[in-house]
């Protein structure tokens, strides 16, 4: 394209602003990432406050750490500073986490910060100002007497710091401070939990926090503590590093019978960037969530040398694998979570009576019989693959198989088979657990649940309620396998029968 490039194409800063106010960040994420700022700046002890100014909710993040001169200062409360992280440890990485993090909560930001040697200084990033502008100005000047004072105080004298105040917080999820405090304070202790444990003294509302481990390795059995060797080609160049792999199996019985951690949606992985969690919970596409990962934890750290190939983006809070890195970290995690399953799985069967077995073998006979009346999940479909030809010329045929996207089903779907099964997921847990293996739909019922014990146990005799208890279960089971198909929808039904569980717990107690 040849010419003269003069147009001036600067965004429209008014738009920008508020734009930017709606990137996604979630209030219990945004800001841990004004604390990232704190420990990249060498913080021993920070402090976070939310508290009601003058009727409205104000937050205060402030810290001992080197704080910053004036050149520093100016870069900081910009997006995209120009300020040098170091890749391998910072936890910043963009320029962004500051302005977007206390803009998607706040529409007014106020920072003052001292080196040791230097004198406090003051910025104020205001979003009504840029708008009344429409220029991205800020307030940069010394602070006067008061605010010296306010600094004294919330950093607790220290010779150096930073504290940034969050004002007019018209964005904030949870407009109780106290309620709001609670949550905050639990995801500080686990996306900091290492920083915790190595010294770092963080607070919420002068509450010193305790490290908080989703693993919780002092006291489940350590099935993997190991390291996968990384290697990446990349436009001639070869990136080596190493990703650090903890899988932990939770004891089977919580403290207290406290199954509140034991469940659906806590299961997965823990990923962490240079020891800071930034995803929770999460598959990655190694594993499907199920009851039988209920006791899973897994952690998988890396450096920011890896940050291009794990995808991670600039709110640090979703991760995209480059195929390759996915490929490595699958091969070595595969064969594990197969195991780790197998073994969970076992642990929790139970024997079924045989009286109770007979009944459940003929209503697998009955809904067999009706299959083609039924409405039922899809099984998977096998294909094959059209011809290669191998190195030394020979058509070679691989069949494999492939799950197609379950869809609306209607009567005669395929999955025909049906399978009864007693399984122990303690009292609290679900009534049932439910899976498909190919064209079968297997049932588990809990044989610890209240519900198992007087419909199905004490109805022995009586076929024809056992037979319905079955018929239940089952109809459920097809909905939950025909329509809750990713990890949003398995948490949904995940919720759903947990409410149905318990307060069918209390009912028949």
């Amino acid at each position: 394209m040849k010419g003269t490039f003069s147009h001036d194409s600067s965004p429209n800063p008014a738009k920008l602003v508020e734009s930017l106010r709606y990137l996604g960040y979630d209030n219990y994420h945004a800001i841990p990432d004004i604390l990232d700022n704190s420990l990249d700046a060498g913080a021993k002890r920070i402090n976070v406050i939310a508290r009601t100014n003058k009727t409205e909710p104000e937050i205060i993040i402030a810290d001992d750490g080197c704080g910053m001169d004036g050149e520093i200062l100016d870069q900081a409360i910009r997006l995209g500073s120009l300020v040098e992280k170091e890749t391998a440890t910072d936890l910043g990485k963009f320029g962004m986490g500051l302005c977007t993090a206390s803009l998607s909560i706040c529409r007014q930001t106020t920072v003052l910060t001292k080196t040791q040697d230097g004198e406090v200084l003051k910025a104020v990033n205001d979003v009504d100002e840029v708008k009344r502008l429409n220029s991205f100005m800020s307030v940069f000047e010394k602070a006067d007497d008061q605010e010296i004072a306010q600094f004294g105080e919330l950093t607790n004298g220290a010779s150096s710091g930073t504290v940034v105040i969050l004002r007019k917080c018209d964005n904030l999820q949870n407009r109780n401070v106290s309620n709001f405090s609670k949550i905050l304070s639990k995801h500080m202790s686990r996306i900091f939990r290492y920083f915790i444990n190595a010294g770092v003294t963080i607070e919420m509302n002068g509450e010193k926090l305790k490290a908080l481990d989703p693993l919780e390795w002092e006291q489940s059995e350590h099935f993997d503590d190991g390291q996968v060797m990384i290697k990446m080609e990349d436009d001639g160049k070869t990136i080596n590093d190493t990703v650090q792999i903890k899988l932990s199996i939770l004891p089977d019985r919580p403290a207290e019978g406290d199954q509140s951690e034991q469940n659906i949606p806590r299961q997965g992985f823990y990923v962490l960037r240079n020891n800071r969690e930034i995803l929770d919970a999460v598959t990655l596409d190694f594993f499907n969530k199920h009851n039988d990962f209920n006791r899973f934890r897994g952690e998988i750290h890396f450096t920011g040398i890896l940050d291009k190939y794990m995808g991670v983006n600039f709110t640090k809070r979703n991760v995209a694998l480059h195929q390759s890195l996915s490929d490595q970290l699958k091969q070595y995690l595969a064969g594990q979570l197969r195991t780790i399953r197998s073994r969970i799985k076992t642990e929790q069967r139970a024997e079924t009576p045989a009286d109770v077995a007979a009944v459940h073998k003929s209503v697998e006979s009955e809904i067999q019989r009706k299959a083609k009346l039924l409405m039922t999940p899809k099984a998977p479909k096998e294909t094959r693959e059209s011809p290669q030809k191998e190195g030394n010329g020979n058509t070679k045929r691989e069949p494999t198989r492939s799950r197609e996207p379950r869809e609306k089903h209607q009567p005669g779907g395929f999955a025909a088979n049906c399978r009864f099964e007693t399984a122990s997921m303690s009292e609290s847990g679900p009534i049932y657990a439910a899976e498909q293996q190919g064209r079968t739909v297997i049932i588990r019922w809990n044989s610890d649940h209240p519900f198992y014990k007087r419909f199905v146990l004490e109805n022995a005799q009586d076929k024809r309620i056992v037979a319905a208890s079955d018929f239940l279960v089952y109809s459920l089971a097809c909905a939950e396998l025909m329509w809750f198909t990713n990890e949003d929808s398995i948490e949904l039904i995940h919720n759903l029968k947990t409410v149905m569980s318990a307060n069918m717990r209390t009912l028949l107690s």
